[in-house]
């Protein structure tokens, strides 16, 4: 053998050693690829079936999600609905409100005006009681004195039929006197006017006083300048003096320092006697 073969020699052996070396650590690597996949494979099961559940949770979790989207939408709704609603009602109360300020303020402006008209009134209340506390006071004074009056006229007619009983005896008298005389001769050519009663008819206001008429006139002896008296049943009203004497009616006017009464129609008339 020469070199040459012996280097291939060597050659050989060392690639012999390093195959053997690269066996044992592809066998020391070796793996059984079947239970791997086996393995693998249940693995890939598993993972499917959990990813079905998954996917089954996910479908459920998604159909409840929709239902509540679709409740929540028709909550939306309801709420809106309710808010729409609560916008028209605030603004109905707002117009309330509004209103009610504007009575406010017009109540206020009344009630202001009211405390100024019960001022006013009030000042006009007292005012008015002094009135009525004068009034009452005159009212009593012209009591007295119509008490006293009464008790005067009284004591006058008293006086006053006295003097008729006393005129008509004098008449009778006169007429008994004026017959004698005519007997004798004497002139009886004297005005008499016998005594007559009447009624006041209507009363009239001018700018000198008060006129009457009464029902009473020429015919019964009534003439111009001649003076009436007034009554009211028992009481003297007062004088008038005739101004115009028509047949059946006459027309006077009131003597004012005589009056003692408010005249009325159909109050009493009665001539005074007068001879002339």
């Amino acid at each position: 053998m020469n070199l040459l073969g012996k280097i291939f020699t060597v050659l050989i052996l060392l690639a012999s050693v390093a195959l053997m070396v690269i066996a044992m650590f592809v066998y020391a690597t070796h793996r059984n690829w079947k239970e791997a996949y086996d393995k693998v494979n249940t693995q890939l099961s598993q993972e499917q079936n959990a990813k079905a559940d998954l996917e089954a949770k996910y479908q459920t979790q998604i159909s409840q999600l929709k239902s509540e989207q679709t409740a929540a939408l028709q909550d939306v709704a309801k709420l809106e609905t309710e808010r729409n609603v609560i916008v028209s009602q605030n603004q109905s109360i707002q117009k309330e409100v509004d209103q009610l300020r504007q009575d406010q303020a017009q109540s206020v402006a009344l009630v202001k005006s009211t405390e100024v008209n019960n001022e006013r009134l009030m000042e006009e209340v007292t005012g008015l009681r002094d009135d009525v506390r004068v009034a009452q006071q005159d009212r009593d004074e012209q009591f007295h004195t119509t008490l006293k009056a009464t008790s005067e006229l009284h004591s006058v007619g008293g006086q006053l039929q006295q003097l008729e009983e006393r005129s008509a005896q004098v008449v009778a008298q006169l007429a008994d006197v004026t017959a004698k005389a005519k007997e004798a001769g004497v002139n009886t050519e004297g005005e008499y006017i016998p005594r007559v009663r009447g009624k006041v008819s209507k009363i009239q206001r001018n700018a000198s006083g008060q006129l009457i008429e009464i029902t009473i006139g020429a015919d019964d002896g009534v003439r111009p300048g001649q003076t009436v008296e007034l009554f009211r049943g028992d009481r003297y009203l007062g004088r008038a003096e005739i101004l115009k004497a028509d047949p059946d009616r006459a027309v006077g006017q009131v003597i004012r320092k005589f009056q003692q009464g408010q005249i009325q129609e159909n109050d009493d008339v009665a001539t005074k006697l007068r001879v002339g």
